[in-house]
């Protein structure tokens, strides 16, 4: 299962691999750069993780071919805590960037989904941090890592009262679902080609577990989430991103009014 996108030009690595990039020497590029080597970083986020409680069930990462940048993306699982803290219809991720030519953030982001691509774009539908790769940023990593990482468990259980909500409002006509559709492809929320996808996903999803709970608010999320996954390699990840939260914004407050918990 795919985690991260990046360009055919990308090197996909392991953790091991990624500690073996080659890091260039403090301010060997101007007074204010401090560049972190890449795998220490993935190894502050992961060590943080394990501080309250999480595994890692999936990682994947990739650099760009100079060397330069690299990103990744973690699925966490709760191991020390509650094991039913998410539930096994969806995922939790971590996604995390950085480089040593100061071109981009030292950053992480959180969410059920979350965007980590080598074109710039770095989002999660929980909240992303960044910092500047500049002088004392080791001063400045560590706590934005903790402050984020220990959130989690509270973020994960407001987003499971979110979803719960998405499991328990029954459409009590099938065709409202259809209605609903078309009202976020008026919204710029679908193109025409992922509208006809989202009502086929409506009607018959794809996956068995999309129509375990019926016709319900969650089955809708599902239609738009599987009519918008991204498809071949010249994908506008923004545009995925920005269609995604029309979706989920036109579900939470014209649908469940969900504002309180969104």
């Amino acid at each position: 299962m795919a985690l991260l996108y990046s360009s055919g030009t990308d090197v996909r690595c392991s953790l091991e691999q990624l500690h073996q990039v080659p890091t260039p020497s403090a301010f060997s590029r101007g007074p204010s750069h401090y560049p972190v080597p890449f795998g220490d970083y993935a190894d502050l986020v992961i060590k943080q993780l394990d501080n309250i409680g999480f595994g890692i069930s999936e990682q994947e990462y990739a650099v760009t071919k100079d060397g330069e940048r690299f990103f990744g993306a973690i699925e966490v699982e709760p191991h020390g805590i509650d094991k039913d803290l998410i539930p096994e219809d969806y995922r939790f991720l971590v996604g995390l960037r950085g480089s040593h030519d100061m071109s981009i953030t030292r950053g992480l982001t959180l969410g059920n989904i979350i965007t980590v691509c080598s074109n710039l774009q770095f989002s999660g539908d929980i909240g992303t941090v960044d910092t500047k790769q500049s002088t004392n940023i080791w001063d400045r990593l560590p706590g934005m890592v903790a402050n984020s990482i220990k959130c989690l468990p509270s973020l994960i259980e407001k987003q499971n009262d979110k979803f719960k909500a998405y499991k328990n409002f029954v459409f009590t006509n099938p065709r409202a679902g259809d209605a609903a559709l078309v009202e976020i492809y008026r919204r710029n929320g679908l193109s025409s080609h992922q509208l006809g996808v989202a009502i086929n996903e409506w009607d018959k999803p794809s996956y068995k577990e999309h129509d375990k709970f019926g016709n319900r608010a969650w089955k809708l999320l599902n239609a738009t989430t599987e009519a918008l996954k991204p498809t071949g390699n010249n994908v506008n990840h923004f545009t995925v991103e920005k269609r995604s939260q029309v979706a989920i914004d036109f579900i939470d407050n014209n649908i469940l009014d969900l504002r309180e918990v969104a």
